[in-house]
């Protein structure tokens, strides 16, 4: 057992050894996991071996320090990431302020895989803010979360001499109905990587709603500025005419916000900059579809609590949380999610008066179990201590019958995605 702990954590910490200097603690952490008790041995998408699924938590370093402990904990990089693998981090660059991902968080876990030694990879940070000029919001915003918005951030890297590291902008394929939120169009729609670089509407991977309304699946393919390598979201990395014996890892960086009445932002609504919203109304076609963010609601414009409330808002959440998971079942998941939840906004995703500074990071394999412990965790003792407003107790609260996004994260989790029962959670926590 001892000469089993002692390979681990030589494993886990060889890989950081050129970051060293982020670690104030000994690099001999002591961590302490809640002991549960299961009979389960279902294994799920997300979850261990064991059928349980393990969600680590740091807390009160730098954000550096917050991700290098958290990946240690997890089990070291060489668990996620190998030598030659293509890391694509979708960060949320549809906001500013604590709606978008913590840069530091990012620059700490690009600098660990960089020091992998022998590292032939390379590392492409993407997202769909949805918007017509890409470089708009996260990207540019001087609204940071962090030291960077994220063109510095691979403007850092490249001054460095990190070619490797590198960028793209996911942009909507289709046409879209002007006047709706967002308006980003005619992207491109592709069948495969053979047709170059757009997005791809799968007739044969469609989710269904309770409330009958339909989404295609949808997904990028994206042509590295690096290697040339074609990158199908759902299929891997492609050239020449073939798909590479290459592996393409998928590290998800999410932020922890309120979403207004959306519900609680985390790692599994950041899944929404993956998708095409003209896949399917907001877009022109196809016709009897919806998009991801629309497949919830009545054709109206999303963001207006009280239409919403009118045509029932409270199915809005579920809706979405099960046609992301059924992404996640049938087109490609995660292989790690992170919250960096340097600051929670527990009533704004951009109101620095409605956050709180709760120096936390989150990771897991288990995006349900993930969302569940930073809301139950970090955001409700922000919301109950700050919150002027009884409901965004309610709204962010994942245990609460009157909360939307309970159903949410159970309607993602009847996919078959990880788990929800407490009894199968273990928060993993540095002390």
């Amino acid at each position: 057992m001892w000469n089993s702990l002692t390979r681990r954590m030589f494993l886990a910490l060889s890989g950081m050894a050129a970051l060293a200097f982020f670690l104030k603690k000994s690099p001999k952490h002591i961590y302490a996991a809640e002991q549960v008790k299961t009979d389960s041995k279902t294994h799920t998408p997300g979850t261990s071996p064991d059928g349980k699924s393990y969600v680590y938590i740091t807390k009160g370093g730098t954000p550096e320090e917050n991700t290098l402990r958290a990946i240690d904990m997890a089990g070291g990089m060489s668990k996620f990431i190998q030598k030659d693998d293509i890391v694509l981090l979708k960060p949320n660059a549809q906001w500013w302020n604590q709606g978008t991902t913590n840069t530091n968080a990012i620059k700490a876990f690009i600098e660990l895989t960089l020091a992998i030694p022998d590292f032939t990879g390379e590392i492409i940070i993407a997202d769909n803010h949805h918007f017509p000029e890409n470089n708009s919001r996260g990207w540019t915003t001087e609204h940071r979360n962090g030291d960077y918005n994220l063109n510095e951030l691979i403007e850092y890297f490249q001054k460095k001499g990190h070619a490797n590291v590198t960028k793209y902008h996911w942009h909507d394929g289709g046409e879209t109905i002007q006047g709706l939120w967002g308006g980003a169009e005619k992207g491109g729609i592709v069948k495969s990587p053979a047709q170059g670089d757009g997005y791809v509407w799968r007739e044969d991977l469609v989710y269904t709603a309770t409330n009958g309304k339909k989404a295609r699946m949808s997904y990028p393919v994206f042509t590295s500025k690096y290697s040339g390598i074609t990158i199908d979201f759902c299929k891997g990395p492609w050239k020449n005419g073939q798909y590479l014996d290459r592996k393409l890892k998928f590290i998800n960086f999410s932020a922890l916000n309120h979403h207004g009445s959306t519900g609680v932002t985390a790692s599994i609504k950041n899944y929404l900059g993956i998708c095409d919203m003209t896949c399917g109304y907001r877009g022109k076609k196809p016709e009897g579809y919806h998009n991801f963010h629309f497949i919830g609601g009545s054709k109206v414009h999303w963001r207006l609590k009280d239409i919403l409330e009118k045509f029932g808002w409270k199915e809005y959440l579920p809706a979405i949380g099960g046609c992301v998971g059924y992404f996640m079942k049938h087109v490609r998941m995660a292989d790690l999610n992170i919250i960096t939840a340097e600051w929670a906004g527990y009533g704004s995703r951009t109101d620095l008066s409605l956050r709180e500074h709760t120096r936390t990071v989150l990771a897991s394999t288990d995006p349900v179990a993930l969302d569940y412990v930073a809301a139950k965790d970090v955001l409700m003792p922000a919301t109950v201590k700050n919150a002027k407003k009884s409901s965004l107790a309610v709204e962010n609260d994942p245990d609460s019958d009157d909360s939307p996004f309970k159903e949410f994260l159970r309607n993602c989790h009847d996919m078959g995605i990880g788990n929800l029962s407490a009894d199968n959670i273990v928060r993993v926590k540095d002390i």
